[in-house]
């Protein structure tokens, strides 16, 4: 058969040729005819997407080691095989690849000048340096960052500080501003290092002090106080993204995040080695069986730092990667300063941190279980870990946990014996349904017959799928024939139902509330202080709904929504009903009356509801019921006793050990899509090595490389970061950002003195505060901006700053006199058991408290509006520098909120007893401000509230304590 000419055939006949000739071209040419030919072809075509600055699918055709590593889908070019590399396939537009470029294609001219190139050998002169994903390992090792601490000396006698600073200065033509007031010095190191301004006495005390001991004497006094802790362990919770509340859908609150909030206080209390800070907080329980006995809990609970990063999703179980992937973040950030998470898709852009290392971390905490808080699709929390304890407490545990057993075991028993309540046959009355923040009325306009051992029952349900909320029910009923027998659900439920469920009636008769899922039973769990109130009683199902509650108090009282007083209120369950039944005590015809109304307007939820007449036929089968709801009810009630007890006080929030495993390369992110897999390890940029360990999950060989004192990164990060909270910007402005992309240190061989003789002395914290503060750069008086050093990067005088959220709510409530200085401790959650929040109702809360704020419960879905105002931390992300901003909702705030009105007015009656005006302004002054008023100030006070008294009255002084507490001398740092 005559062999026919195929222009396919010809074509690679022609490129064969053309790569022979070429291949046998002297190098010299061959480089001519890639300088030529296809250098500018690719930077044409390929290099804007797959170069320096952008890689797209992870592949870079900018020199030869990457288009011989490729991207996501391996090796762009197999040289000599033009059939089966990548990059000719894409550009002669196969199916079996993506067609390159997307949008234009290659000349044909050009596709065989490609193709012949890739025949011939693919020869590329751009060799290029070895890489280390975003940096040449050329660049890497040059990088400041990475470079061992420098072993330097100051530059001159003083104070080394000074020294370094006055040097640069100098060559400026510049020097520091004169020394701050020492009632300025003392107010700037109180807030510093407490976060709570000098008492009265205080100040007293500093100011009448001249000897040359007494600023250190004051120095050393507040880092031992408390509030020390509490102070700069707010700072550290920034970082750790620390939130009461998981953070899903539903943001379900966590019971035990507070143990780690109160160990990283006392950490910074107890001046903790930062190194053992570090071990702790990634390996702690590996490192607690060999800890001394009173250290084991804390190392337990220490792991929080891991524990508390942010679940996503509605079924968190199945979006443990992106937990996984905030904790890699968050450890590259706050102890390395590094973005480690942009090498999750590809090598990092700008930094030596490859897809490998990040992956070779992932598979580190892979092998960790982490806690799980409960979520929408599984409410109940599980994977917390006891903590060691004293083999008493061990045992009182293991015998609460029997005990809870053995209760859920004689429940299921009682529940599995009772008969059926058949609710079949019903009669229709009236139905209806009420959307957000509406009502209806039961429409009966007739009496309704029934007969003795009849039941009304009013069934409230979900409205399709908008949810449902507590809905305020009003039912009346009486005897056409004997107006004198009349009954009131919100009245006889209000008076009785502490009593139990059912409610019996004075004129005979008894009120039931039901849980009307498939198999009908009474709501048998009581709540007294539902919601934290304690004027709200409920009755309960197994869970937060179905319930029927009432607001015992004559006053509206607010909790989710303003509930009106004396009132009755039903919800039902997630997708079944709730159930009030009255069981008629005789024959008759009964008058029916009633309303129902959405008490918690503002959302897109609402009810269903019918009103039906059930014949009688149930009554042995609802006695056996009401017998058994007091038994059940006790045993419920002994339950919940239990888990209060037990949860907060005996288990942490904290990681443990899963079998180890090595992860594989989640190709562009997407764990779906399996690459190879990489040894668990280290990052290769500081001697990173795998884990030697393959009975371990690697944390243990993290926490050490991470504190190692060869790691220069962990020192001169923490150093920055306590510099950057005395001085407002740190030597590093981009305290979590020491990479390429990071601006870089205005006095390195500052930084590298402070962060050696830091490791050389202990990795003391409290060393290193007092080493700033002493200095003369720490106590120069905040001067206006020189334009020779606009940004302060020279520290030519001191920043004036404003006071953070929390220290302007504490500074409220000491100068209110009703700071609690006691610490904090867990939170008032609901039970866990009784948990039911939704993505439609997750959990919201806010619990009031005269503790330092620190304390207070951090929600990650709905931020506290005060915090969320005055700048406060988000905790959904680790934030190494807060942003003061300036917006008029501020002003608004001292002018309106309750706390500020209510400190104003404490503040007044503080200083009411003095005897004269300027004394009891002058008291005012000295316990907001720490300083007496200025002559124009008490000339504007007496403008503002004349007398013709000779002391103000309380009304008066609060309205100058509102003007005080709402100007900038309260709320700025000189």
């Amino acid at each position: 058969m005559p062999w026919e000419i195929n222009p396919m055939n010809s074509a690679w006949l022609l490129i064969t040729t053309l790569a022979i000739a070429v291949t046998r071209l002297p190098a010299d040419d061959r480089e001519s005819r890639f300088e030529s030919t296809i250098r500018p072809l690719l930077a044409k075509h390929c290099i804007g997407c797959h170069g320096p600055d952008k890689q797209k699918v992870g592949l870079r055709l900018d020199d030869k080691a990457g288009w011989a590593k490729g991207g996501d889908s391996g090796p762009a070019i197999l040289p000599g095989k033009p059939a089966e590399s990548l990059l000719v396939k894409a550009v002669r537009r196969e199916a079996s690849v993506s067609a390159m470029p997307p949008n234009r294609s290659l000349s044909p001219a050009e596709v065989r000048d490609l193709e012949a190139w890739v025949a011939a050998g693919a020869f590329d002169p751009r060799e290029g340096s070895e890489r280390l994903g975003g940096m040449s390992l050329g660049e890497a090792k040059s990088w400041w960052a990475f470079q061992p601490l420098a072993k330097s000396s100051p530059p001159g006698p003083g104070h080394p500080i000074d020294a370094f600073l006055q040097t640069r200065l100098a060559k400026a033509g510049m020097a520091y501003q004169k020394p701050a007031a020492k009632q300025d010095i003392l107010r700037r190191l109180s807030y510093d290092l407490t976060g709570l301004p000098p008492t009265p006495p205080e100040m007293d005390s500093f100011l009448s002090d001249d000897s040359p001991q007494g600023y250190e004497k004051v120095v050393d006094r507040l880092l031992s106080t408390p509030a020390y802790g509490e102070r700069w362990g707010r700072h550290w919770l920034d970082l750790a993204r620390y939130a009461d509340t998981a953070g899903e859908n539903s943001d379900f609150p966590i019971s035990n995040a507070w143990r780690y909030r109160n160990w990283v206080i006392d950490a910074f209390n107890r001046d903790m080695p930062y190194d053992k800070f570090i071990r702790a907080q990634i390996a702690g329980d590996l490192l607690a069986p060999n800890a001394a006995d009173i250290e084991r809990d804390g190392l337990v609970v220490a792991t929080g730092f891991l524990a508390v990063a942010r679940r996503f999703g509605h079924n968190i179980a199945s979006d443990m990667h992106l937990t996984r992937e905030d904790v890699i973040d968050t450890v590259g950030r706050t102890f390395l300063g590094l973005s480690l998470g942009c090498a999750r898709c590809h090598d990092h852009k700008y930094d030596p941190i490859t897809t490998r290392d990040y992956y070779a971390l992932y598979g580190i905490f892979e092998s960790t279980r982490f806690p799980f808080p409960g979520c929408e699709a599984n409410r109940q929390p599980r994977d917390m870990v006891p903590l060691p304890g004293d083999p008493a407490r061990v045992a009182e545990t293991l015998k609460a946990d029997a005990r809870i057993a053995a209760i859920e075991s004689e429940k299921a028993k009682i529940q599995a014996g009772l008969p059926r309540l058949d609710f079949s046959g019903a009669r229709p009355v009236a139905s209806g349904s009420i959307k957000d923040g509406g009502s209806a009325r039961l429409d009966v306009p007739s009496p309704v017959r029934m007969v003795k051992g009849d039941m009304l029952l009013l069934a409230i349900s979900p409205l399709a799928n908008q949810g449902a909320d507590f809905t305020r029910v009003e039912l009346k009923l009486s005897d056409s024939a004997h107006a004198s027998k009349a009954w009131d659900l919100r009245t006889e439920a209000i008076d009785s139902l502490a009593k139990g469920n059912p409610v019996a009636s004075s004129h005979g008769g008894a009120w039931h509330f039901l849980d009307l899922q498939k198999q009908p039973r009474l709501l048998n769990s009581r709540t007294d202080g539902a919601y934290g109130n304690e004027n709200l009683m409920a009755w309960r199902s197994e869970g937060e709904t179905p319930a029927a509650m009432v607001n015992t108090s004559p006053d509206p009282v607010q909790v989710f929504a303003k509930l009106p007083g004396r009132s009755f209120f039903a919800h039902p369950g997630a997708s079944w009903p709730v159930g009030i039944g009255f069981l008629c005590p005789a024959d008759g015809n009964f008058t029916i009356d009633g309303s129902l109304v959405d008490a918690h307007p503002g959302g897109p939820d609402g009810v269903g509801f019918n009103l039906s007449v059930v014949p009688a036929g149930f009554s042995a089968a609802l006695a056996r019921h009401v017998e058994a709801a007091s038994t059940l009810s006790k045993l419920e009630s002994e339950k919940s006793g239990l888990l209060s007890r037990k949860r907060p006080s005996e288990f942490a929030y904290a990681v443990a050990e899963l079998k180890p495993v090595d992860a594989a390369v989640q190709v562009r992110g997407e764990p779906e899509k399996k690459g190879p897999i990489v040894p668990r390890g280290m990052p290769a940029l500081l001697g990173g090595t795998t884990v030697s360990a393959t009975n371990a999950s690697g944390r243990l060989e993290l926490a050490n490389w991470l504190a190692s004192a060869s790691n220069p990164l962990a020192a001169r990060v923490i150093a920055n970061r306590i510099w950057l909270h005395h001085f407002g910007s740190g030597i590093v402005a981009t305290p979590s950002d020491f990479g390429s992309r990071g601006l870089k240190p205005t006095h390195p061989e500052l930084l590298d003195w402070l962060a050696r003789d830091f490791v050389e002395n202990g990795c003391k914290i409290k060393r290193l505060h007092k080493l700033i503060v002493t200095s003369k750069a720490y106590r120069q008086s905040a001067g206006p901006p020189d334009d020779r050093d606009p940004d302060n990067q020279l520290v030519s005088r001191f920043a004036r700053r404003r006071l953070s959220a929390e220290e302007i709510r504490d500074s409220l409530l000491v100068a209110a006199g009703k700071l609690d200085s006691d610490p904090g401790a867990s939170h008032p959650f609901p039970p866990e058991d009784s948990w039911r929040f939704t993505q439609h109702n997750p959990f919201a809360a806010e619990y009031d408290t005269n503790k330092r704020a620190i304390y207070q419960m951090t929600t990650r879905n709905r931020r506290h509006p005060f915090f969320a105002l005055f700048d406060g931390a988000d905790p959904n992300a680790t934030t190494p520098v807060r942003q003061a901003t300036t917006v008029p909702t501020q002003a608004l705030y001292f002018m309106n909120d309750p706390l500020v009105h209510d400190a104003a007015m404490a503040l007044a009656s503080r200083v009411e007893a003095e005897p004269t005006t300027g004394a009891q302004l002058s008291l005012l002054f000295r316990i907001a401000l720490q300083r007496p008023p200025t002559d124009p100030e008490l000339a504007a006070i007496r403008l503002l509230v004349p007398s013709a008294s000779a002391r103000l009255d309380t009304r008066s002084l609060a309205s100058a304590a509102r003007v005080v507490l709402s100007g900038n001398s309260f709320l700025t740092v000189d």
